[in-house]
């Protein structure tokens, strides 16, 4: 394996990435690309770390609304079919009918019961029916007000939209190159104070010849912009001091190197801190090559950032 030479690890304290040193063959990248960690986590329970409120709040918005429906669809049919086993008798105004129309009555009433709306076409009129349906509307009750909860919670939630260019690149700079990707915000919410992190992790060998992976946080050229209208190009100058000084393609891939990015910024909308993550992997390498602008000017006058643009690039 190709060794990265002279070139120690430089993670600071109080700037460890907490990220697993093992370097393990064929292990998968660390950060998928959208942000996302490739870590699968087993607890040894059935469910492992399930909180339903967290899942709610994080989970995509069709899982989302396909779980409140099918919740909301599925405590109907219980109580619809509770109602009918204790008797379509304890509830006035069910009209006679074959055991499907009756059912379907059923399911009606607890509906109404369910979200307290109580039309009065049909009302219970046994202890058992009314014991049932005072259960129902106290459930239903609950339900809407947690459901009430993770929805404010999923809007008010501060979103990072950050789109990362496909590629990384390793294009001239100054007397040398530097490794760069080009970065915009999708959303029309104003970011400010952004600052930019990047670290290169690597497979090496300790002291005792056993694979481990090293860590270091690169210097930028820019790590920090005070506006984020357009696109903004972080460049890493490649130097002495800098993992990549000297390597070739071939020898990075050997040495399975990854690229972690945190950017941090201010959300003006929401009035909080934003993060958003990401991580390349030299299968995302191009060498010798440089970003076209993904904005331009139009005859009106106005600056037009064409995010469907933002990666482009053109070979050297």
């Amino acid at each position: 394996m190709s060794k990265i030479k002279n070139v120690p690890d430089q993670t600071r304290k109080g700037e460890d990435l907490g990220l697993d040193r093992n370097a393990e063959k064929g292990r998968q990248r660390t950060i998928n690309r959208d942000g996302s960690y490739n870590i699968e986590r087993k607890t040894g329970r059935l469910f492992g770390n399930f909180y339903l409120y967290h899942w709610l709040i994080t989970t995509s918005w069709k899982n989302y609304w396909l779980v409140v429906l099918l919740f909301y669809a599925g405590m109907n049919v219980i109580f619809a079919t509770i109602y009918f086993l204790v008797g379509v008798e304890q509830l006035n105004g069910i009209h006679e009918g074959n055991w499907f129309t009756q059912w379907m009555y059923c399911f009606f009433f607890s509906a109404q019961s369910y979200t307290t709306v109580g039309y009065g076409g049909i009302h219970p009129v046994g202890e058992t029916a009314n014991f049932i349906a005072v259960t129902e509307a106290f459930i239903g009750l609950m339900t809407f007000a947690i459901a009430t909860g993770t929805l404010y919670g999923r809007f008010s939630k501060p979103v990072s939209r950050i789109k990362y260019s496909p590629e990384i690149l390793i294009a001239p700079y100054k007397e040398g190159h530097g490794l760069m990707f080009m970065v915009a915000n999708e959303l029309q919410s104003s970011l400010v104070e952004m600052e930019a992190r990047v670290n290169i992790s690597w497979s090496d060998v300790d002291a005792s010849g056993r694979p481990v992976r090293r860590f270091q946080q690169v210097k930028l050229e820019i790590d920090k912009i005070a506006m984020f209208p357009t696109s903004w190009v972080i460049n890493h100058p490649i130097d002495e001091e800098s993992a990549f000084f000297g390597k070739t393609p071939d020898e990075l891939k050997a040495l399975e190197a990854e690229i972690f990015i945190l950017l941090k910024g201010f959300d003006d909308v929401f009035s909080q801190t934003i993060y958003s993550r990401h991580s390349y992997t030299m299968d995302q390498l191009i060498w010798g090559a440089r970003f076209r602008r993904p904005f331009f000017v139009n005859e009106k006058g106005k600056t037009v950032l064409d995010l469907t643009r933002v990666g482009e690039y053109d070979k050297l």
